[in-house]
């Protein structure tokens, strides 16, 4: 065998050793968003998720495994909940909007970042600052992480009145997923959400960035406008 073919072998067996073990490579794709390489459809039209779509159902209760701020006030705010990772670019971008969110409009709403990754990632990270509540998310289970997952299978769609199977979304959760972003089937980062002070209910969800949908100051401030309008009808009626 030539010299040039024994390095081309090499090189496929070095290649093939290295797909077998190396964790996923985080990539971004045209639109902005973030992933970790994995294969999964996305809408083909219309508005674009790299989430399972939770709109108009009750977020779970947020639990984290620990909160790298001072844990905030939430009660009668609307909560927004960023989940991003530090090696994300596009969650490097969409850090001044989710500060200038928490800087003007702090007295009515909050916004919260979550990550899957470790504390000392976090410590790491050498992004734009985020000035805003973060938190760790909860781990998965041991023994969800060593389930066979098919990446490309979607969480099951089934549920009841009150919202997704939350338990059957979290049993086809990636590894890389935390528990709580596990519960939205999130598979690209960031990932937005936003919840109404009333019932927790999810009123917005997706990619901040995301052309012709793009979450922007204007946008909360119609969303707050409202919340403050059902507010006063509320108090009129009593």
């Amino acid at each position: 065998m030539s010299g040039i073919k024994m390095r081309v072998a090499a090189m496929c067996v070095c290649g093939c050793a290295i797909g077998v073990t190396a964790a996923p490579v985080p990539e971004c794709d045209a639109s902005g968003v973030c992933t970790t390489g994995r294969v999964q459809a996305v809408a083909a039209g219309g508005k674009q998720m790299w989430a399972r779509s939770c709109v108009f159902t009750d977020a779970p209760t947020l639990e984290v495994a620990k909160w790298l701020s001072a844990q905030p006030e939430t009660e009668g705010k609307f909560v927004i909940i960023e989940f991003w990772r530090t090696w994300c670019g596009a969650c490097k971008r969409m850090t001044p909007l989710m500060n200038g969110l928490q800087k003007k409009f702090g007295d009515e709403l909050v916004v919260i970042g979550i990550t899957g990754e470790t504390e000392e990632q976090v410590k790491a990270y050498t992004g734009p600052k985020k000035e805003y509540a973060l938190a760790l998310d909860r781990p998965l289970p041991a023994a969800q992480k060593e389930k066979p997952r098919n990446a490309g299978k979607p969480a099951a769609q089934e549920g009841t009145a009150a919202g997704p199977d939350l338990a059957e979304l979290s049993a086809h959760a990636h590894p890389d997923q935390g528990a709580y972003e596990a519960l939205f089937g999130v598979w690209g980062w960031p990932h937005v959400i936003i919840l109404e002070p009333q019932y927790r209910t999810i009123i917005w969800e997706g990619f901040p960035g995301l052309k012709g949908y793009e979450l922007t100051e204007a946008k909360v401030a119609k969303i707050l406008a409202i919340g403050r309008g059902k507010e006063k009808g509320a108090a009129a009626k009593k």
